[in-house]
């Protein structure tokens, strides 16, 4: 989160606004965008998940939170990932377009992962490397004194490089990651006066786990957890269970400490093409404001097939 300098503002529905942004943001400290379907594409917070099937998959996802207030946050990922198979290595790359009020922030990076066939399963690591920009406009912000040199007169854009690292084991039937994002941190000033308090990109550290229990020929779940921790703010848990019925269509139901109830639906339309929506109903404090979340996600993936001396990772987990 960038930290700006915000006069009282003038209209009462944008004080409202801020209210529940800051407020959202002091409790959480998000400065990734928040998301619900990890379990279904965790190539959003871990680069070791590049490559790990003999897929190639294009993702494309948006997710509108606060939804009926202006300002609030929007976030659109495009993700591509595929095995280079005879070198049992990962590739790919991701571009994240998050707006939240006057800011906005951009990612693209580049991603690589190695597979190295462990015991059962299959341990992978994974880098990503790119470019963070964050805007803010300050021309869209409410001020009584309409000189101010502390703050610029319109938009500034300031850029770091960013990285992430991962590292995750899976095998037929369980997987178990962890990784950091925003690995390099740093600072961003956006005036030109000197200070001692200036806006701090955050590492994020995730944690992720999961099995899939088969109870018939037909239907499967696949509970899993994600736990979240940045500085500055307690750690966040959401766990989940998902319904897998003929390998075709998913129901998933969770719970994210503190913030939300969530619900999934994933449904395979063909074997290249799968959609899949969540909602996410809110319990906390900002439910008074707006208790509503909405993401969706559309995949599209071409099989190769596996060299001869590799064994197919139950495909669930990445496809």
């Amino acid at each position: 989160m960038i930290e700006k300098r915000v006069y009282k503002p003038i209209l009462m529905r944008f004080s409202l606004l801020l209210g529940v942004v800051f407020a959202f943001f002091s409790v959480f400290g998000q400065q990734e965008p928040m998301y619900t379907q990890n379990n279904f594409d965790r190539l959003m917070f871990n680069p070791a998940y590049a490559g790990s099937s003999n897929w190639i998959v294009t993702s494309l996802k948006h997710r509108s939170q606060f939804v009926g207030l202006d300002g609030g946050p929007s976030t659109d990922i495009l993700t591509i990932h595929a095995p280079w198979q005879a070198r049992s290595v990962g590739y790919g790359g991701k571009i994240v377009s998050d707006r939240l009020g006057a800011t906005s922030q951009t990612t693209v990076n580049a991603i690589g992962a190695y597979h190295l066939g462990l015991g059962k399963g299959k341990m992978s690591v994974g880098l990503e490397f790119g470019l963070f920009t964050q805007t803010i406009d300050f021309t869209s912000l409410y001020r009584n004194d309409k000189i101010d040199n502390a703050i610029p007169p319109g938009s500034a854009t300031k850029a770091k490089m960013d990285g992430a690292f991962g590292l995750q084991y899976q095998t037929k039937n369980y997987f178990f990651g962890f990784s950091i994002q925003h690995l390099f941190g740093g600072s961003l000033n956006f005036t030109n006066f000197d200070r001692s308090t200036v806006a701090t990109l955050r590492r994020h550290v995730f944690i992720s786990g999961g099995y899939v229990k088969d109870f018939s020929k037909n239907l499967s779940m696949q509970p899993c957890f994600l736990l979240k921790k940045v500085a500055g703010a307690p750690m966040q848990l959401d766990i989940y269970a998902n319904f897998i019925y003929k390998e075709r269509f998913t129901l998933g139901v969770g719970y994210r400490t503190g913030d939300a109830l969530t619900f999934s639906a994933k449904v395979n339309i063909t074997d290249a093409i799968r959609v899949s929506y969540s909602y996410d109903f809110r319990i906390s404090q900002v439910a008074t404001y707006s208790n509503a979340a909405h993401e969706f996600m559309i995949r599209y993936g071409i099989k190769l097939l596996p060299p001869q001396q590799i064994k197919e990772i139950n495909p669930r987990y990445y496809f």
